[in-house]
């Protein structure tokens, strides 16, 4: 019996080495700016050893699937990875993460710093960013939080809060958003391409928002207000808005209200900073 057992062993053993079963041939595609030799490094590094010190990872019945999809998205910029085996060959399809946005390190930074992250319209922060200045694509900023590699610069909804908000400012009164901060104590600043910035809560309601803005921007006391003509709108407080148009002036508070026929703005008092 115990003869029997050792030549079924010898015979797994010689017979899952033969070439004519192993895995030969590694092909990686796929992905514009992905690093496909680093790829193809770490696949060929999980089909190396064997299982039990038997049957080689090679072996083309039982090639270690999930291991090389792990190791081949351990590589920068990789998102999704497909493997296919053909006989001995083997097809790696790579994804890569498209680029929304930008992470930087601190408000400072939002104009060029090279201190950046590539994130996701999810906010997942995937690969370092170069050096790159104008309007290519927006930046965030997290005060208080530097940016990591493989971690995620918020979560989801409040992505698509931002990127709402953002694509709304541009509908509906033509400001373009360059940057959005989130500061410690919740609040958001939305830099415009213009200078100035637009101050909400985290958890505002962006339809009450735009109404207020709109309110604002409309009124006979603010309708000249343009992107370069003002160094904040303070959007925090309701129907209570406050206007700092230059750095040499008191700032201004207006009362914004809002139905849907009619919309009404009045400045009645000027308060000091």
């Amino acid at each position: 019996m115990g003869l029997l057992c050792a030549g079924i062993a010898a015979g797994v053993v010689y017979g899952t080495r033969l070439r004519t079963f192993n895995i030969s041939t590694v092909t990686v595609t796929g992905g514009v700016t992905v690093d496909l030799a680093a790829v193809e490094r770490k696949v060929q590094s999980a089909l190396d050893g064997s299982y039990f010190f038997l049957i080689p990872r090679r072996f083309s019945y039982t090639y270690p699937h999930d291991s090389i999809v792990s190791a081949a998205k351990e590589v920068t910029r990789v998102q999704d990875v497909v493997v296919e085996r053909t006989g001995t060959a083997l097809s790696v399809i790579v994804t890569e993460y498209m680029p929304y946005a930008l992470w930087c390190k601190s408000i400072d930074s939002v104009e060029g710093d090279s201190h950046c992250l590539f994130v996701t319209e999810e906010g997942w922060a995937f690969a370092p960013a170069p050096s790159l200045r104008g309007a290519i694509l927006l930046r965030y900023a997290t005060e208080g939080r530097e940016p990591q590699v493989q971690t995620m610069l918020a979560p989801a909804d409040y992505m698509k809060a931002t990127r709402d908000f953002a694509a709304a400012l541009a509908e509906k009164h033509g400001l373009s958003v360059s940057a959005i901060v989130e500061t410690p104590d919740g609040d958001v600043r939305y830099r415009l391409r213009g200078g100035g910035e637009l101050l909400l809560k985290r958890d505002a309601d962006i339809g009450d928002v735009l109404g207020n803005l709109g309110a604002l921007l409309s009124s006979d006391e603010f309708k000249h207000i343009s992107t370069d003509g003002f160094v904040y709108i303070d959007l925090r407080f309701g129907d209570k808005v406050f206007v700092k148009e230059s750095k040499d002036e008191i700032e201004q508070t207006g009362s914004a209200s809002t139905t849907a026929t009619t919309t009404t703005v009045s400045v009645p008092v000027r308060t000091t900073e």
